[in-house]
């Protein structure tokens, strides 16, 4: 039969079309644990470890790149991974600890499931160690965050309905200041063992004067944070505590060990006792007794199953979800546990209006 020019022109644009948008895409395998890794402290080395050759070593695609500051013009680096396939993916963006920079190696399985199940992954320095002004949640921190979600964004084909933030520590800090102050972008915030307050965890180190924090802060604050001073209204305004009602329509999963002795788990219970709605708040007597006592104390209902811990992650004991935020409790202490991060962030979603702009998320996944 004779095909008409048109038609095998249409024909061969088709095949063309379908060619391009195959090209380096390959089958995304079935979503499921990784085995071989559980938490931050149990990842061979120390947590704050840091290598690019470790990072070449275990993704060889892995981009050493530089970010120039929209806010002050700085190149800051990243570490940043986007595959050749043409699909849409989602982006994981993970912020480093108070004491590390974008090379710290721990979080490098982050990286190997966005390898393995084809998501873009992006790791900034925003600002680096916490102990001068530029660095430690400043302004010019969070902005260095939102100049590598655009870069991303530039640099790789992005499902904008899967933006995913996530840190432990000063990252987790971060991170929720980071959601307050910019509540459209994200589709799912995972925030483990997190500074809430800085001048109260700065009160907190008083009893700890062997720490380095405390220096630490004062550096990034010019001053100590007491109660009236320009230092405490600085680390205030740097602190979630201030803020996180903004982010009250992102769904946030806050984890916490009740023996963490670093940063008491009271932090992410105030996190938690603000986005939740009242009658699912945790009462400061109960908080007291948490971090007293390391248990829970008896009347405070919830449940100690969780679908996203398995055997290897920390014991749950308390798991509670309220509007858009889910509060965790284990048995453990200042760590962050890989598995039920990933699988949590995988099942979030944002609900996009037809001009492509973020309106809300979806429902929290229980």
């Amino acid at each position: 039969m004779k095909t008409s020019f048109p038609s095998f022109i249409l024909l061969l644009l088709l095949c063309l079309a379908l060619l391009g948008c195959n090209r380096g895409d390959k089958p995304i395998p079935p979503i499921e644990r990784m085995d071989k890794y559980s938490t931050t402290k149990q990842y061979p080395g120390k947590v704050g470890t840091e290598s690019l050759a470790a990072w070449k070593k275990g993704v060889p695609d892995i981009q050493d790149v530089r970010i120039k500051s929209t806010a002050d013009g700085q190149v800051e680096p990243a570490l940043f991974y986007a595959s050749e396939s043409s699909r849409k993916k989602p982006l994981l963006v993970l912020l480093h600890s108070w004491s590390s920079g974008y090379l710290q190696v721990p979080s490098l399985p982050f990286a190997l499931w966005a390898e393995k199940y084809d998501w873009a992954y992006i790791q900034p320095n925003f600002r680096g160690v916490f102990d001068h002004p530029e660095a430690m949640a400043s302004d010019l921190a969070i902005q260095d965050i939102m100049d590598a979600v655009e870069y991303a964004m530039q640099n790789a084909h992005i499902d904008s309905s899967r933006v995913y933030l996530v840190g432990s520590s000063g990252g987790a800090m971060t991170a929720l200041v980071t959601a307050s102050r910019h509540p459209d972008m994200w589709a799912g915030v995972a925030a483990w063992v997190p500074v809430f307050d800085i001048p109260d965890w700065y009160e907190f180190n008083l009893y700890y004067p062997h720490r380095k924090y405390n220096s630490q802060i004062i550096s990034a604050l010019g001053g100590e944070p007491l109660p009236g001073t320009p230092a405490f209204e600085e680390g205030k305004k740097r602190s979630p505590s201030t803020q996180i009602h903004q982010a009250k329509d992102v769904p946030i999963f806050i984890a916490h060990g009740i023996n963490d002795l670093l940063v008491p788990a009271s932090h992410s219970i105030r996190a938690f006792n603000i986005l939740a709605d009242p009658a699912d708040t945790i009462s400061q007597e109960q908080m007291d007794y948490i971090v007293k006592e390391q248990a829970l104390p008896e009347g405070l209902e919830g449940t100690s199953m969780d679908a996203y811990f398995a055997e290897g992650d920390p014991p749950v004991v308390f798991s509670r979800t309220s509007n858009n935020v889910k509060l965790l409790l284990y048995v453990g202490v200042h760590d962050m546990a890989y598995n039920p991060t990933l699988l949590w962030l995988n099942e979030q979603r944002k609900q996009m209006q037809q001009d492509s702009t973020a309106v809300k998320a979806t429902p929290l996944a229980q």
